[in-house]
């Protein structure tokens, strides 16, 4: 059997050291099986968008039927490293990226179904001859100029300002190199929770409008998990053509803690205080300036006026 050429795109500080000691795992498994790559590490924020952008110039081609793609592309890394590839690779839809998750949060794995076992994933990705369509959200910001895929989720809300407030904590940096970055996410939900204002939001679908004066929390998802596996809604599915919206109104602190208990049991999306609806197009207008995420990268604290849709990509799954 013909094997594949790897060029794999590393992230060696996703994770705090996980993208690292997942390569060295993946180097022994090739060289054991005889199998060529060439590894391209990424050096500081932005630069894997550029090797992307290199190997796209270079080596990599679309996918076609009964035509064996000898340059394979291997992402390792965590959600924001792959976030980037994707981007760069946004008008190569056919360019399949194979992926093994090196962050902390790896919520993109877990939609995927990844094992999470890197050689057992490993030696799946080099013997699979055909890619899967994967349904990501393209997003289109008024306030930017180019749009992008979006793999795992927009927040609008508690926990956009969760991740802003975790990522501007002084001990995100020290918690990550003694391997407890989650620890600065989890500090910064008590210190958010009583500080997070209801503000008005507007979701639009191809036939109906969605209005909520009290929102709190807002998570436009393709797949169940945000926040490191917590299953924001479990009916989500990456094949769907369709994306998932939660939205929670702003309720009392005891109410918090019980919906806190049904979502670990998958059971909030019955509460009568969680908003849940499906679509394949969605237009979200806030007339008040509002933490936004995606992907767990701040978009910016102010009004938002977002269109998303469906969109495919191939992943080699």
């Amino acid at each position: 059997m013909k094997k594949p050429i790897l060029h794999i795109i590393v992230n060696p500080q996703a994770g705090s050291g996980n993208a690292k000691k997942t390569l060295e795992i993946v180097h022994t498994y090739l060289k054991n099986n005889q199998i060529t790559y060439h590894t391209y590490l990424t050096e500081y924020p932005g630069h894997e968008k550029k090797i992307t952008q290199k190997l796209i110039d270079t080596v990599l081609v679309p996918w076609q039927e009964d035509i064996f793609l000898e340059a394979l592309l291997l992402v390792i890394g965590g959600d924001g490293t792959l976030h980037e590839v994707t981007n760069t690779l946004y008008d190569y839809p056919n360019i399949p990226i194979a992926y093994l998750p090196g962050g902390s949060g790896n919520d993109f794995a877990r939609g995927l179904s990844l094992t999470r076992k890197t050689e057992k994933d490993l030696a799946r990705l080099v013997s699979i001859r055909k890619p899967t369509e994967i349904q990501l959200i393209a997003t289109n910001f008024k306030s930017h100029t180019s749009p992008q895929v979006v793999l795992n989720n927009i927040g609008i809300g508690l926990d956009a300002h969760i991740v802003s407030t975790a990522n501007n904590s002084k001990t995100k940096g020290w918690l990550n190199k003694i391997h407890l970055g989650s620890l600065a996410y989890l500090a910064s939900v008590f210190s958010v929770l009583s500080k997070q204002k209801a503000f008005p939001i507007t979701f639009e679908t191809s036939d109906k409008k969605h209005v909520f004066q009290k929102a709190y929390l807002c998570s436009i998802t393709n797949h169940p998990y945000f926040g490191g596996g917590i299953a924001i809604d479990p009916t989500a599915n990456i094949k769907s053509s369709e994306m998932s919206i939660v939205v929670l109104e702003k309720v009392n602190v005891f109410i918090i803690i019980y919906l806190v208990t049904r979502l670990l049991m998958r059971k909030h999306l019955n509460s009568k205080y969680i908003h849940h609806f499906k679509t394949n197009t969605l237009k979200i207008i806030t007339n008040e300036s509002e933490y936004c995420q995606t992907d767990g990268e701040i978009v910016g604290q102010e009004p938002q006026d977002i269109s998303c849709s469906m969109t495919s990509r191939l992943f080699w799954v």
